[in-house]
Formats: C-alpha cells, sequence, structure tokens
C-alpha cells in the first residue's frame, strides 16, 4: 500500500506586496488628516465671519435703537432738547466730538429717560440712576476693554454737572468695534430734508442736525490664525484709509438714522 505524501504549502505576502499595501495606507491617513486639516480650518473661517458680522448687525441695532431717543422729552409741552450733547464730560472732554482722521469718533445723545413708577427716577443706557425729569447724555465710543479687545461702549453723564451719572460704570456693549465713524445730516433750514452729511466739526448750526449715519469696523474680537497675512485698507465713512498688516480681516458696516424730536 503506498502512502501518499501531502505536502502544505504557505503563502503569504510577498515584500514587494507589503510595501505597496503600507505606501497605500500612508496616502489614505495623509488624505484623511488633509481632510480633517481643511475642515478644521473652513469651520474656524466660518466662524471668524460668522462672529464679525454679527458683531457688525448688533452694534449697528444698538445704535440704532437708541440713537431715535435723541431730543426726546417726556413732559408734555416741553421744548425737545438738542438731540446731541456738545458740553464737556468729566472736565475738558467733548462728549460729541469728531475723532479727526480714522480715529475713533464720540457721540453723546441728549434725552429724558422715561422714569419708574416706583421710585420715580430713570435709566442712562448704562443702567446708572437718572433724577426723575433730568435729561441724561448718553456717550457711546470704542475704548479697549480688560481683555484689551477694541468694545464698543456706552455712559451716561448729567448734563448739568458733566459728571457720570451713579454708579458710573460704563457698559461694554459689543467686543470687536474697532472703529467708530459719524456724520450728521444736515437739513436744508427751515425744512427737515437732509442736504448733506458732514462731521461733527463741520456742524454749523446743531439745530440743523436731523439724522446721523453711522459706521463701524469690526472684527471678532480675537486675532486670527486662519487667514493669510496681507495688508487691508478699509475706509469707513470716508474717514481716510486704515491699513493693518495682518492676518486678521475686518469689515464694515454702517446705516442712516433719522431723528424724530429734533423740533424742526
Amino acid at each position: 500500500m503506498k502512502r501518499t505524501e501531502v505536502i502544505n504549502h504557505q503563502k503569504g505576502f510577498s515584500i514587494i506586496e507589503m510595501m505597496l499595501a503600507f505606501v497605500m495606507g500612508l496616502i489614505i491617513a495623509g488624505s484623511a488628516l488633509q481632510l480633517m486639516i481643511s475642515n478644521s480650518r473652513s469651520a474656524s473661517v466660518n466662524e471668524f465671519i460668522a462672529t464679525a458680522q454679527e458683531n457688525g448687525r448688533h452694534s449697528l441695532y444698538i445704535m440704532s435703537s437708541e440713537f431715535r431717543r435723541a431730543g426726546f422729552r417726556a413732559q408734555a409741552g416741553t421744548a425737545p432738547p438738542p438731540p446731541f450733547y456738545r458740553g464737556a464730560c468729566e472736565g475738558d472732554t467733548i462728549c460729541t466730538v469728531d475723532g479727526g482722521g480714522t480715529n475713533s469718533d464720540r457721540v453723546a445723545i441728549q434725552y429724558e429717560p422715561l422714569t419708574d413708577p416706583i421710585t420715580g427716577n430713570g435709566r442712562d443706557c448704562a443702567g446708572g440712576t437718572v433724577t426723575g425729569g433730568a435729561l441724561t447724555a448718553d456717550v457711546y465710543f470704542v475704548a479697549p476693554d480688560a481683555n484689551n479687545i477694541n468694545t464698543l461702549f456706552c455712559l451716561g453723564y448729567d448734563p448739568v454737572t458733566g459728571l457720570p451719572w451713579p454708579p458710573g460704570n460704563a457698559l461694554a456693549l459689543v467686543q470687536g468695534v474697532e472703529r467708530f465713524q459719524a456724520v450728521y445730516g444736515v437739513a436744508i433750514p427751515g425744512t427737515t430734508n437732509i442736504n448733506q452729511y458732514v462731521t461733527a466739526a463741520a456742524v454749523a448750526d446743531w439745530r440743523e442736525v436731523v439724522g446721523i449715519r453711522v459706521g463701524v469696523l469690526v472684527g471678532a474680537g480675537e486675532l486670527s490664525r486662519v487667514f493669510d497675512s496681507r495688508a487691508r485698507t478699509y475706509n469707513l465713512l470716508n474717514s481716510g484709509d486704515l491699513t493693518f498688516n495682518d492676518q486678521t480681516p475686518r469689515y464694515m458696516y454702517s446705516t442712516a438714522i433719522r431723528l424724530n424730536n429734533t423740533g424742526l
């Protein structure tokens, strides 16, 4: 009887096949990593742009709502006050002033706040206590906050004393506002038709101002690391060219506001 020998031939991957598989694995892993990096960068870009746009819209919304109070007087039959306060705030600083060139402006709207039926007092834009029946000059300006981020602030002043209403703390409204510009709509004498927009320094008669156009230059409130580093130039409400050489894009927003309590 013959014995049949069964020989098992074990087969495996050759070195070339293993190297090809390794290279293909590296290619797939690299592609996946590149896709993840690209998606992460796109998400960062979109988040930065969305935040900056929201800062721009929100700042204009606040000022549009608040500036319409300018010149309001709650007492019936009382002549409205000048819509913008041009007196001093804390010393020699003029409340409503043209910052000059690309520097941010300051705008102080003047009005009588509505009073609380219990306390009999009103509130300024920062929550300060305003004596019932008195006017407030709410000043809007840009300054660095505690984290050194340029921010739109508001603080109410007593036009009689030039001092802030108590407790005297400025309210941070919107972060990321890097510049704030304002021009004033001057009416044709005897009408309410706006003839031209001029800076605060160029207003000859504030009784003829019936509107205001405000503009903001905004970012996301932080430096960007996902955009190309290059020079970017902005001209906000014809205030002059302002150039930044960094990785942070900025956006300009503006709106015109009609004043309804000018008395003209």
